[in-house]
């Protein structure tokens, strides 16, 4: 069986495999788009029909309930974790890092600098929704750091176009802009030079606490999600009402022996922020390292007391701690930026979005799916259409439709459902 994507050791770091179980038509299980809609579809069924999603199971680890009695040695333990994964991957040769300018792409571009002085290379990504202040820190951190920065551009007028061909990469859905985007990056980064493989901060709010808001933000997406689908999925395809009580990372069968925390960790990794990372790097000939989500360094941060990670509402503490030699206090303690506020609607290009939204889902689209309403998503799609881009709607509704346009094209290529993703 193939290793499941993911070349950072760590189960943390991959993404599941897939292995074909009978013969079956090219296409999409008409049960398993339903309850992905639903977000009731567990990690072992596949959205393929004829194949079996084997997933990797989360590390059986609890935070401890202790209080650190000396802080600044827990961070020089926390910073010598961080070292030893980042050298772990200079010494394979790799020498260029991906460079936000949040606090967790800064110290791993400052960790890589020091191990490979004059050697390192800072990518940045500049598209219209990129924050203005992570960008401006991002160029901070590079001049520090004396790394070389490369400014890659993503114009708007690309994303619409590269949409179908981000979800064929991912075998996935997609549900923001900013997955077609890393697309886009990975493949402007090779073509000006990168790789082949380099370093990603991608897990480190997942395991350090970044986001204390977390879980209780995506319950909220959830439940949103899961009251927009019943609006455009046929009667049959429903579900139980048992569905709505459970969240998409109490699926998985090891659920009931892992702290909520790590479940919910594994699940957003896996749906949302490995996949545009890990997939759209590999479709450019790229490998995508992930430093924090490797087995020792997110073993040791997953078992910190929730205290020595915690200042009132700010996040990753101990790890801001650890890094305030290398890292600027304006990049160190900047508050986490919202990066999945992009819709259709926000963009320069919304009329480009609108039309292909509105090609991809029409009846002829939808109907081989054989569960969407096309009648109710069109009706959707019209109300979309009217909002303000500041509505507070508007995301929601257009994580669905990314969501039913993604099924959409899957469906429309059986040759990506024949080749099972990661198999």
């Amino acid at each position: 069986m193939p290793h499941p994507l993911g070349e950072t050791r760590g189960p943390l770091a991959r993404l599941p495999s897939w292995r074909a179980t009978e013969r079956a038509e090219p296409g999409l299980a008409p049960a398993s788009v339903a309850a992905l809609l639903r977000h009731a579809l567990p990690p072992t069924t596949s959205l393929f029909r004829g194949s079996q999603c084997l997933p990797v199971p989360p590390p059986d680890i609890a935070r401890s309930e202790d209080t650190p009695r000396d802080e600044d040695a827990l961070a020089d333990a926390l910073l010598a974790h961080a070292e030893q994964a980042v050298r772990a991957q200079l010494d394979t040769g790799t020498r260029d890092v991906s460079l936000s300018g949040g606090v967790d792409s800064a110290a791993l571009c400052a960790m890589a600098a020091s191990h490979a002085p004059g050697r390192i290379r800072a990518w940045t990504m500049d598209v219209h929704f990129a924050d203005a202040a992570e960008r401006a820190n991002a160029r901070l951190m590079a001049r520090v750091a004396g790394v070389e920065q490369v400014d890659v551009p993503i114009p708007d007028g690309c994303l619409p176009d590269l949409f179908e061909p981000a979800v064929l990469a991912n075998r996935r859905v997609i549900l923001n802009a900013r997955a077609i985007a890393s697309f886009a990056f990975y493949a402007e980064a090779k073509r000006r030079g990168v790789g082949p493989a380099l370093l990603s901060g991608a897990g480190a709010d997942e395991v350090m606490l970044g986001n204390p808001r977390a879980r209780a933000n995506t319950r909220a997406q959830v439940e949103e999600d899961r009251r927009l689908a019943s609006q455009v999925l046929r009667p049959s395809a429903h579900g139980p009402v048992s569905d709505a009580a459970t969240m998409p990372w109490d699926l998985a069968p090891w659920e009931s022996r892992l702290s909520d925390e790590v479940r919910h960790a594994a699940w957003i990794l896996q749906e949302r922020v490995l996949p545009p990372e890990l997939c759209g790097a590999r479709a450019h000939g790229l490998t995508v390292h992930t430093p924090y989500l490797e087995e020792t360094f997110s073993r040791f941060v997953l078992a910190l007391p929730t205290s020595a990670l915690m200042r009132g509402d700010l996040g990753k503490w101990l790890f801001r701690h650890a890094v305030r030699t290398r890292v600027p206090d304006e990049v160190r303690l900047a508050r986490k930026t919202p990066r999945y506020a992009h819709t259709a609607l926000s963009s320069p290009m919304r009329h480009r979005w609108l039309e292909l939204y509105r090609a991809w889902l029409s009846p002829h689209r939808l109907e081989p799916l054989q569960v969407i309403d096309p009648v109710a998503v069109l009706a959707l799609l019209d109300d979309h259409a009217r909002l303000a881009p500041e509505d507070a709607r508007a995301a929601a509704v257009d994580r669905l439709l990314m969501r039913l346009v993604s099924l959409a094209m899957l469906q429309a290529h059986p040759e990506a459902c024949l080749a099972c993703p990661e198999s």
